[in-house]
């Protein structure tokens, strides 16, 4: 939230946003991040700290943190499940990802529940894969 204040200090208009601003999202490291940090991470995928989990064969994301009511957000969500953005961004074509991508993003983090990260399940990747043990998911 924004507050503008006049010349005696008096608050005269507010703005209620985020604003996020571009950080580079990999390390700079010799080795790189495991699959898992991202493909099951809520938090580095935009969504806030909270838990994924399916239901009726559609995923949910379930925040942890209370959002500021003004804005209807937290301080670690950039975008929605839906993919609405939430916060306003710095630079010109930043976004957060959609719905359709989240759920490509995150149906390769259920399948490294069973699978490690180098298994040809992942060099022969199908849209349309079902997993045996969950079945598919919309």
């Amino acid at each position: 939230m924004i507050t503008l204040l006049d010349r005696r200090g008096r608050a005269f208009r507010q703005f209620h946003s985020f604003t996020w601003a571009h950080i580079e999202p990999h390390s700079t490291q010799r080795e790189s991040r495991s699959c898992k940090d991202c493909h099951q991470d809520p938090k580095v995928l935009g969504l806030g700290f909270g838990h994924i989990t399916i239901k009726n064969s559609t995923l949910h994301f379930e925040p942890v943190e209370k959002p500021f009511a003004q804005v209807n957000a937290t301080l670690s969500q950039v975008g929605t499940f839906e993919g609405k953005a939430l916060v306003k961004f710095n630079r010109e074509g930043m976004r957060p990802f959609t719905q359709e991508e989240l759920e490509r993003i995150l149906k390769v983090g259920l399948c490294l529940n069973c699978h490690p990260e180098k298994d040809k399940i992942f060099r022969t990747w199908r849209k349309n894969i079902k997993c045996p043990r969950l079945g598919s998911f919309k």
